[in-house]
């Protein structure tokens, strides 16, 4: 078992994948037989859970941190398909290829479930609810593909950048007492010029901008944290 592994019993595993929303079609056969077939994996950040162009043998459910998947283009520049966050499955589109498209790395201290794509493919075939929902998920990452591409045709750059950061605080930013948002999105000025296909130092500007109107604020030395205030997302 790879040094990573976090060793877990089935028991364990059971009790924490029945929680998960995407399992809620599942019964406990079910996720019995899934705990019993899944491994999970406890990475630090900036580990690989895969690298493209390999075999896909797993689809994968994260269960704590983030993770960025992206297309490696020319040197540092990359293309961010997305970023995932727990209770979300990846490279679970293992339709039109059998090798992976992207690669997969943890923006942070990462426990992910590794699921046999054997035992995925017999959850499709045998449990119409459980294929729905992934169908659905499928068809939500293309709307959010879509929305990219419009962002791109009709925003300049330093809306992009906007636009990207509200979708981030809707999507993860936590709740604070004064009505504000934590986000703490783990994401270098580069991965989030490539989210919104703009510079670095189009980002550092736009924030800097951001910050100095007290739209949002941050620490020089932990930027990756972000307290959103609620006028930004009215913008």
């Amino acid at each position: 078992m790879h040094s990573n592994t976090r060793l877990m019993n089935v028991s364990s595993k059971f009790m924490l994948l029945r929680d998960l929303d995407i399992f809620k079609s599942l019964n406990d056969k079910q996720i019995e037989l899934l705990a019993q077939k899944t491994e999970m994996q406890k990475l630090g950040k900036g580990k690989p859970i895969y690298k493209a162009d390999v075999k896909i043998d797993h689809v994968h459910i994260l269960f704590k941190g983030s993770v960025k998947l992206g297309i490696q283009v020319i040197g540092e520049r990359e293309i961010i398909r997305g970023i995932i966050q727990p209770g979300e499955l990846f490279g679970e589109n293992i339709f039109n290829s059998t090798k992976r498209l992207e690669y997969a790395v943890t923006l942070s201290e990462c426990h992910v479930f590794n699921i046999p794509v054997s035992y995925y493919q017999e959850l499709l075939t045998s449990n119409a609810e459980f294929r729905s929902s992934i169908v659905e998920q499928m068809m939500t990452n293309v709307s959010v593909l879509k929305k990219r591409i419009h962002n791109y045709m009709f925003f300049n750059a330093q809306r992009r950048i906007l636009e990207f950061l509200k979708d981030l605080t809707i999507k993860t930013g936590k709740v604070l007492v004064n009505g504000e948002y934590l986000v703490n999105h783990n994401m270098s000025h580069l991965a989030i010029a490539n989210s919104t296909d703009t510079s670095r130092q189009t980002v550092a500007r736009v924030l800097n901008e951001l910050k100095s109107k007290a739209l949002i604020s941050y620490s020089d030395r932990r930027p990756s944290k972000i307290i959103v205030r609620p006028t930004l997302l009215a913008i």
